[in-house]
C-alpha cells in the first residue's frame, strides 16, 4: 500500500513540471551542463546555440519551458523571447545571462516569467524552474 502511494505522489510530482525544455544557449558547455541536469530529472531536452535556432526550433517542437541566454550572437535573447512569446501566450520562459541585471529587467519586461544570473548551481535554477511552472 505504501509504495503504490509513493508512486501516485511522485506521479503527481512529475506531472507538475513541464516534460520538454528547449535550452537556448550559445555556450556548449552550458548546454551540456544543462543537458545533463535536466535529462536526470526525467525531462525531454532540445537545445538551440542562438536565437535564431531556438525560434526555429520552438516554431516546430513547442515546448512546455525555454531557458534562454540573453547575449548571443545572430538574435539575441530579447527578440528570441519576444518571439516566442508572440508563438505562445502559455509557454514559460526563464532568461539566464552573466551580463548586467538590466538585460534580465528587459527581458522579464517583454515576456519572460522568470530569470537567473549566471553563474548559478542547479539547486537555484530548480528554484526558478519550480518557480515558474508551480500553479
Amino acid at each position: 500500500m505504501l509504495k503504490s502511494q509513493e508512486r501516485e505522489s511522485d506521479l503527481h510530482i512529475q506531472s507538475d513540471h513541464p516534460k520538454t525544455i528547449l535550452i537556448v544557449d550559445d555556450e556548449k558547455s552550458i548546454r551540456d551542463v544543462l543537458i545533463a541536469f535536466f535529462v536526470e530529472q526525467g525531462y525531454d531536452v532540445i537545445t538551440a546555440s542562438d536565437g535564431r535556432e531556438g525560434i526555429a526550433k520552438f516554431q516546430s517542437h513547442p515546448t512546455d519551458l525555454v531557458i534562454t541566454d540573453i547575449v548571443m550572437p545572430r538574435v539575441e535573447g530579447i527578440e528570441t523571447i519576444r518571439k516566442i512569446r508572440k508563438q505562445s501566450n502559455t509557454v514559460k520562459i526563464i532568461a539566464m545571462t552573466g551580463y548586467v541585471d538590466s538585460y534580465l529587467k528587459d527581458a522579464l519586461l517583454l515576456g519572460a516569467d522568470d530569470s537567473i544570473n549566471k553563474p548559478f548551481n542547479t539547486e537555484d535554477l530548480m528554484a526558478v524552474v519550480d518557480r515558474v511552472t508551480a500553479g
